[in-house]
């Protein structure tokens, strides 16, 4: 019994060490891949409308992406209405484009939780996922993230 939790825990906690194909959408249905953003480094947030964590860190989040505004984000809402995403977002007073995507693709990437963070380095490795909320006004955070980008 003690091996199979220890080896749960080890699965969950696991990353992989290059991105995945990940795909998301637009809200006119146009699908984009990390392929796309090849040799350049991506912060990538995954979170949902109902995730309460979500929900507390996304205004955070988005003000620390508008301090920052050189890097490549890609914030992706795993709802399965865009109109629930939409209407978050109208609610937070967050002024991004809603793209979508599933559990599946999230998986790709390691997400386990919501809100997950994946910083993934020029080279497309995975420097650093972060899964669940994070304190993005805390500089040494910030730091830590934005020195991901660049290993």
């Amino acid at each position: 019994m003690k091996q199979w939790i220890t080896a749960l825990i080890l699965l969950l906690a696991s990353s992989p060490a290059v991105a995945a194909e990940f795909k998301w959408m637009d809200e006119s249905g146009t699908t984009f891949s990390l392929a796309e953003l090849k040799g350049k480094p991506v912060v990538i947030h995954l979170w949902a409308s109902w995730c309460p964590a979500c929900r507390t860190e996304m205004k955070a989040f988005s003000d620390w992406t508008e301090k920052n505004p050189e890097l490549n984000v890609v914030m992706v809402s795993l709802d399965q209405r865009r109109e629930d995403a939409v209407s978050f977002l109208k609610e937070k007073e967050i002024n991004r484009p809603v793209l979508l995507s599933d559990e599946a693709q999230a998986r790709k990437l390691g997400v386990r939780a919501l809100p997950s963070t994946i910083i993934i380095a020029a080279d497309g490795t995975v420097s650093q996922l972060h899964r669940g909320p994070r304190n993005w006004r805390d500089e040494s955070f910030s730091k830590q993230v934005l020195n991901g980008l660049h290993p």
